[in-house]
């Protein structure tokens, strides 16, 4: 039988997505795919080690500096992918402190550095010891968040000038929960409780939507794709903060509505089903392979109603003027609300391309307007915390397009929502209701 040591998969994924810029999605994907003889329960501690690193990897290089006299950016890759995997391990998944250790030299003389397997044993012998009395920066401090929660300092600067010190701890400590999969129930085809049955029968943990009724939280899903509930499109995978864009877009049977920016599918598809699959639905994007990713997914679930369109939502298409009743701009955006989801873009982002997008943000929003019909609506959405691109986004359109108006959300928000949006805007965060972090503005033109 081949032997398969889940360890040296999981500081492997961690060399690719450090030493070789690898998303951690893609190197898990292509590392466990290529070792598909190990059991589920490999593949799942494989995925916890990778992606619970990565959340943690400031605190996690913060005590390897600590205790160690070569620093992190001075170790080889593979010693410090093994280093690190294996704090992780000591500190956050209770392992004990001597399996991790012993485990982590053996892999140390694997790649061909059995030379420093003795430092590899000295470093995680002490961290093991001295683990409790870890000295970080003073509470109160930008610096104590940005290390203790392993989020860039000058994220944790722009959120604390944002929302506040308390409010930024919570948010960097909801970022570092590991996610549930989301659903939205294809209601065309089945119903919440149907489907819960279904996959529960199918060894799948599920729990009821916070948000909204047509919404599950499953977890234990091994592949999700191989589930026959997948197969019959029965759902699609949507988080709450997602479905709730498009529960403020408001969408009915028969309107014609534009997806500026659809892919992969999911608020397209959830238009869909909200208008019985009876109405025009174009869904558009800039790559053609994720226009096949909605082709395949509108297929799947059975809706005829969605169109995919190849298209880049930065340029004029003046046959679409005043053609649409509502237009949804699901924005390009820096992503900070998914923190949980994909904890390599912490890594990846300086907050530098902040004021690239907004500006790519506000020519698709100017585009957009021209398609709405009067006394159409409008929604523009991102997945981002960041006021530059959301609210200071909204009050920059608005200023140049005087023929919208913002409208109160109220009517469209399910009860753990109410009480917000009534300016027309909407935040929600990641530590509220189990969803990721997401803004959400809805706005009417204005009759002539």
């Amino acid at each position: 039988m081949i032997q398969i040591n889940p360890r040296e998969i999981a500081a492997d994924a961690m060399l690719q997505v450090m030493a070789e810029d690898a998303y951690n999605h893609t190197a898990l994907r292509r590392l466990l795919r290529q070792n598909g003889a190990m059991s589920q329960k490999d593949r799942a501690f494989v995925t916890e080690i990778v992606n619970g690193t990565l959340r943690n990897l400031q605190y996690i290089d913060y005590v390897i500096d600590t205790f160690s006299k070569t620093k992190t950016e001075k170790l080889k890759p593979w010693i410090l992918a093994v280093l690190r995997t294996a704090v992780y391990q000591m500190i956050f998944l209770n392992v004990p402190d001597n399996a991790a250790c012993n485990e982590a030299v053996k892999l140390a003389g694997v790649r061909g550095y059995r030379a420093l397997s003795g430092f590899v044993n000295g470093v995680l012998r002490t961290i093991g010891r001295e683990k409790e009395k870890i000295a970080l920066p003073e509470q109160g401090t930008a610096a104590y968040l940005s290390i203790r929660y392993s989020h860039p300092l000058w994220l944790v600067k722009m959120w604390m000038a944002y929302y506040g010190y308390a409010q930024t701890e919570r948010l960097c400590d909801a970022d570092n929960t590991a996610p549930d999969v989301t659903i939205r129930v294809n209601t065309l085809r089945t119903d919440a409780q149907k489907l819960k049955k279904q996959l529960m029968e199918a060894g799948v943990d599920v729990t009821d939507g916070v948000l909204w009724e047509h919404a599950l939280h499953l977890s234990h899903t091994a592949d999700l794709q191989k589930l026959p509930a997948f197969i019959e499109g029965l759902f699609h995978v949507q988080d709450e903060s997602s479905q709730t864009a498009v529960e403020i877009l408001a969408p009915k049977a028969g309107e014609r509505i534009l997806d500026v920016c659809a892919a992969p599918g999911g608020k397209s598809f959830t238009m869909a089903e909200m208008m019985q699959d009876k109405g025009e639905i174009l869904s558009c994007d800039i790559y053609q392979h994720k226009i096949d990713l909605i082709m395949q997914g509108a297929e799947r679930l059975g809706i005829t109603s969605v169109s995919p369109c190849l298209r880049d939502a930065t340029k004029e298409y003046p046959k679409d003027v005043a053609r649409y009743d509502k237009v949804l701009v699901d924005a390009p955006c820096s992503g900070l609300g998914l923190l949980r989801k994909k904890p390599d873009i912490r890594l990846k982002k300086d907050g530098s391309e902040i004021d690239t997008l907004i500006g790519i943000q506000q020519k698709i929003l100017s585009h957009a307007a021209a398609y709405v019909k009067e006394g159409g609506v409008l929604v523009y959405s991102t997945c981002t915390l960041s006021r530059k691109e959301n609210e200071k986004n909204v009050e920059w359109f608005l200023k140049n397009h005087t023929e919208f108006a913002l409208e109160d959300l109220t009517p469209y928000l399910p009860q753990p929502l109410q009480g917000a949006g009534k300016d027309g805007m909407l935040t929600i965060f990641p530590d509220m209701n189990r969803t990721d972090g997401f803004f959400i503005a809805r706005m009417r033109k204005k009759g002539m």
